[in-house]
């Protein structure tokens, strides 16, 4: 027997339109029609279908629906943590020099390779219930912290282990294999030949060993990381292996990473604050999803933010994200993004919470998520308010949505 629900008693309805780039619908006086966990029906609570008059209702207690966040962009699992870095940087210290002197990602990676996979799934479950607790009902989470075979290997099984828990936590997770985070310690260096073993060996072996695990497949492409031509190669084999590309692009200098993610035909280009114009028209032809980053920014104390407003001009369909990793972006915030999306990067309110909630569902390929039209996972957020915009309003002001899960 369906399970039929109707969510009534709300103030209104709001949800990003997947028919129609950046639009939103604003429904006072809303109701939902819930089937089997999802929407089958969405509009004014007068309107309800009479075949929806005797099915069991749930009160709104007069909240703004919406859908839940997406965040398209965390490294979820790692060991330890850099706040003694953090008070390094803030007296002064690049966060070049730090990791000039075996610091930076360097520790996390020391302290991932020693955790096991129980601990990483004890400290990821946590992590994500933090995540949970703020609104976001879906997860994009990469490995990269063990840059070698066997590290690499923990984390993704960690990674299948949460997967599993997700219904029991409320969030779903997709996985990314980030074997090329860094030029791993062992290879003194030579990014080709880490390129090499990461294409050659690495990534079949995590597939063969974690069957269905993981649905993409990223590298960091930097000056003095890894070039435009071995992040070429790489997704190369990881289509080979049904990974779908995502790049690390353009983050502290131009290196034509968005370009690239284009050319590979990538579900997303992320961070971005030196794209070029043309590397935001070639995302917005080839349907690529630039994924934005701004706490990022802010946390390390840059003065360049990615420049939203020209994709979104370009025809680009921006999403935001957290980036939540130890060394750069410790933040598991949705409002924190929301809030950064409109002062830093200059969208309107519509614009950054379609940005983290179709747009970044879209940046995963997923288009049952981030939107409540029919046929979308009834993944409701109830927020008491009397105008969403109030989100972004009060600074600072810690709101908690509640929630009717699919």
């Amino acid at each position: 027997m369906a399970d039929r629900r109707v969510l009534t008693n709300l103030r209104g309805l709001w949800t990003p339109d997947p028919a129609r780039a950046w639009a939103v619908d604003r429904i006072p006086g809303a109701a939902l029609a819930l089937e089997d966990g999802r929407v089958a029906w969405m509009g004014r609570a007068g309107d309800l279908p009479a075949a929806w008059a005797d099915a069991p209702e749930v009160d709104g207690g007069g909240a703004w629906a919406t859908p839940g966040f997406v965040d398209p962009h965390t490294h979820l699992l790692f060991g330890g943590n850099r706040s003694g870095e953090f008070n390094r940087r803030l007296a002064g210290v690049s966060y070049q020099q730090i990791a000039a002197e075996g610091g930076g990602i360097r520790e996390t990676v020391r302290a991932t390779r020693e955790a096991s996979v129980d601990e990483l799934v004890a400290t990821g479950e946590a992590r994500l219930q933090a995540f949970r607790q703020r609104g976001v009902v879906h997860l994009e989470c990469k490995t990269g912290y063990g840059l070698e075979l066997e590290s690499e290997s923990r984390l993704t099984a960690a990674y299948a282990e949460l997967k599993r828990r997700g219904p029991s936590l409320g969030i779903s997770l997709d996985v990314t294999l980030l074997p090329a985070h860094d030029i791993a310690p062992e290879f003194a260096g030579d990014a080709e030949a880490n390129l090499r073993a990461v294409a050659e060996d690495w990534l079949p072996e995590l597939v063969r060993r974690h069957p269905g695990v993981a649905r993409f497949c990223d590298i960091f492409v930097e000056t003095g990381v890894y070039t435009v031509d071995q992040g070429r190669r790489m997704f190369e084999a990881g289509k080979r292996l049904g990974l779908i590309p995502r790049v690390h692009a353009d983050e502290l200098t131009w290196t034509g990473g968005a370009e690239l993610a284009a050319e590979v035909g990538a579900a997303s280009a992320d961070h971005l604050m030196f794209c070029s114009e043309a590397g935001m028209k070639a995302m917005a032809a080839a349907d690529v999803t630039p994924v934005l980053l701004p706490a990022t920014t802010l946390f390390l104390g840059m003065r360049d933010w990615a420049p939203a407003r020209k994709m979104i001009e370009a025809g680009c369909r921006v999403a935001l994200a957290t980036d939540f990793n130890p060394g750069s972006c410790p933040c598991v915030d949705p409002l924190t993004i929301l809030r950064l999306g409109c002062l830093q990067l200059r969208m309107t309110f519509e614009e950054a919470f379609t940005a983290m909630t179709l747009h970044a569902a879209r940046s995963l390929r997923r288009d049952d998520l981030g939107h409540l039209h029919p046929g979308a996972r009834a993944e409701v957020l109830l927020w008491d308010v009397e105008e969403l915009l109030e989100l972004v309003y009060w600074v600072g002001e810690p709101y908690r949505p509640r929630f009717l899960g699919a």
